[in-house]
């Protein structure tokens, strides 16, 4: 079964056995993910969809909700290496994390938030965060905290609590994935794991692998 995956944001390609370059691979079958213009499928849905769209380069994946289709990808990859994981997913990206609660292979609930782009803004985005614990408990003093804040460690765990308290209703007895690279992500695991939550950390590359071979069983198979 020949077939290349695209990710068009990431100018990556990939084929069965992972990443490669585009040259020498089959194309008859082409899978794409970014592409632009495409609705979303709405939540609560299937990570891997009923169907994809036809597009003149190949077949493309629809975002999900407030999912771009590349994190789709990336959380059909991990449910397809865990394929009885119910729990909630953080997608850390620089601007924002989605929450995504995941049950039986389905996203059905979705919740954004905006405290990379408020790291960004107060320039703590790649601090490691100090008073975690007793940020949390003052949650309702968010301004309060930041305008005592002594440093970029105290802003972000002011961020950080704040959020942790208003998602509590989504990790509380939850097993936890963070799906994501860099300071900030590393915020949320200590964030997450401070309060006790089990999370499973992951590998970019093997998420886009498995999430492009789980497309290709489906739809290259009986294309």
């Amino acid at each position: 079964m020949e077939w290349l995956g695209i990710e068009i944001d990431e100018n990556r390609h990939w084929g069965p056995e992972g990443e490669c370059a585009p040259q020498g691979v089959a194309t008859e079958h082409r899978l794409i993910v970014g592409a632009t213009g495409l609705p979303a499928h709405k939540i609560p849905g299937k990570l891997c969809p009923e169907d994809l769209h036809r597009g003149a380069d190949g077949l493309c994946l629809p975002g999900l909700g407030q999912m771009t289709s590349g994190e789709r990808l990336r959380l059909l990859g991990f449910q397809t290496l865990n394929p009885y994981w119910d729990g909630v997913a953080l997608i850390v990206q620089s601007e924002r994390t989605l929450w995504v609660t995941l049950s039986a292979g389905e996203a059905i609930h979705v919740q954004a938030s905006a405290t990379g782009q408020l790291a960004i803004a107060l320039g703590c985005e790649a601090a490691v965060p100090e008073g975690l614990d007793e940020a949390m408990s003052l949650a309702e003093r968010l301004p309060f905290q930041l305008a005592e804040a002594t440093g970029p460690g105290a802003r972000l765990a002011a961020l950080l609590g704040a959020e942790m308290a208003a998602a509590k209703r989504l990790w509380l007895g939850q097993q936890a994935v963070l799906i994501g690279q860099g300071p900030l992500a590393h915020a949320y695991l200590a964030a997450l794991r401070g309060l006790y939550v089990p999370v499973t950390e992951t590998m970019d590359a093997a998420l886009v692998r498995e999430g492009f071979r789980a497309l290709a069983r489906t739809f290259v198979a009986s294309d």
